[in-house]
């Protein structure tokens, strides 16, 4: 079995207690929450049409990551999903379909547990109680607010001291308004990150984010025009968006903002929206400007869900002779030459980008670009050597290590 495979289920099943094949797709960036979305709002009839990379390579993911949980001995169980409250749908209540291949669907429908797990809000010992406040949670997750007040009210009179009546009140009260303008997107927003996420995560588990993406989305409305602060990074298109899932925006927000290559914070968001959105041309230049102008915040690299930089980092933190974070970038291109042809040219960057470029990186740069394109190369590469000889002792020693291999 691919090893990575085995990493991200048993990720999953840390943070998770479970496995559903949806989790990885959107886990793995092979499937956006917008698209999820519009497939259980009725939009989409078959939702693997929207994955994003080969579609034989996702099927033969997907069961080598059954075939594992399998040979685990954990339990299954079938998944449905159903269309939203509200979608534009003839169909909404039937059981909606991940692919037209039944093979590829039935998969994608099972979901594995560990054995003797309990579903979360069984807790309660009484009945009618267990049963109210499940039936709330899953109109919450259903997007169903009306459904959701109208539990509420039951449990009220059943159950009025029951320990989580008051949670879910303001779980229902947050999804009642979601059409309400915000009066103060400050105060909203710490209600949102502070309160609420913490609750629907506790009360709804993975389906949380169907109640809190929403109510992320409304934020983003309010911030679409307002210019990011240093100070007040959070209130800023690019938070909001990306934690709505909305990676286009969150990118487009970042890169509208002058200078952003010179905040941390934007680079860190850009990086990762363009990994979301399987743009790794995009996205390693801000992790290398991380690097080379804030290595402070360079480790952020080890929550990439690029596999192979992630890998190469770690790599990166053993080496002998040790290399200082500005030095990752070069090293890379060592350990990988085959990312020359997809970096931008560094000689046709603007000149604010070009500032931030260490010498040795320029010069490893250029011996290593003509050794891929040897009919372009100037023929200067003993000078190039002894350039990045004098630039860099430590970097030109694993240079000369990478051609002895």
């Amino acid at each position: 079995m691919n090893r990575s495979i085995q990493s991200e289920v048993d990720r999953l099943l840390l943070d998770q207690g479970e496995y559903q094949p949806l989790e990885y797709l959107l886990q793995e960036g092979r499937l956006s929450y917008t698209d999820y979305e519009a497939w259980r709002s009725g939009q989409l009839e078959y939702l693997d049409e929207a994955l994003f990379g080969d579609p034989e390579h996702i099927s033969q993911q997907l069961a080598e990551a059954e075939d594992y949980l399998q040979r685990r001995g954990w339990e299954v169980e079938p998944g449905r999903y159903k269309a939203w409250h509200g979608a534009r749908s003839p169909s909404r209540s039937q059981v909606l379909r991940f692919s037209a291949d039944r093979m590829l669907n039935d998969c994608f429908h099972r979901h594995y547990r560990k054995p003797q797990d309990q579903p979360q809000l069984d807790l309660f010992t009484d009945s009618p109680a267990t049963s109210l406040a499940n039936g709330i949670a899953g109109a919450l997750a259903d997007r169903n607010p009306k459904e959701a007040r109208r539990l509420l009210a039951r449990l009220c009179d059943v159950a009025p001291d029951h320990v989580r009546l008051g949670e879910f009140e303001r779980l229902t009260e947050a999804a009642e308004r979601l059409d309400a303008p915000v009066d103060d997107i400050s105060t909203e927003f710490q209600y949102l990150q502070a309160t609420l996420t913490p609750l629907a995560d506790s009360l709804l588990g993975q389906a949380s984010r169907n109640l809190l993406i929403p109510l992320w989305q409304r934020l983003s409305v309010v911030l679409q025009d307002r210019p990011y602060r240093a100070d007040e990074s959070e209130l800023h298109l690019s938070y909001t968006a990306a934690e709505a899932q909305d990676w286009i925006d969150a990118r487009r927000a970042v890169e509208r903002e002058p200078d952003w290559q010179s905040d941390p914070v934007l680079l860190l968001r850009h990086a990762r929206a363009c990994e979301r959105t399987h743009d790794d041309a995009a996205a390693l230049p801000s992790w290398f400007t991380l690097c080379w102008s804030y290595p402070q915040h360079a480790e952020a690299v080890e929550s990439t869900i690029n596999h192979e930089l992630r890998h190469q980092w770690e790599t990166f933190q053993d080496l002998d002779p040790v290399l200082p974070i500005r030095s990752f970038p070069a090293w890379l291109l060592l350990s990988r030459p085959g990312l020359i042809p997809i970096l931008p040219e560094p000689t046709g960057e603007p000149e604010s980008a070009r500032a931030v470029y260490p010498q040795s990186y320029l010069t490893l740069y250029r011996l290593r670009h003509n050794h891929a394109r040897p009919a372009t190369g100037s023929g200067d590469g003993m000078a190039l050597r002894a350039r990045l000889k004098e630039q860099d002792p430590l970097l030109f020693q694993h240079f000369l290590s990478a051609l002895a291999t």
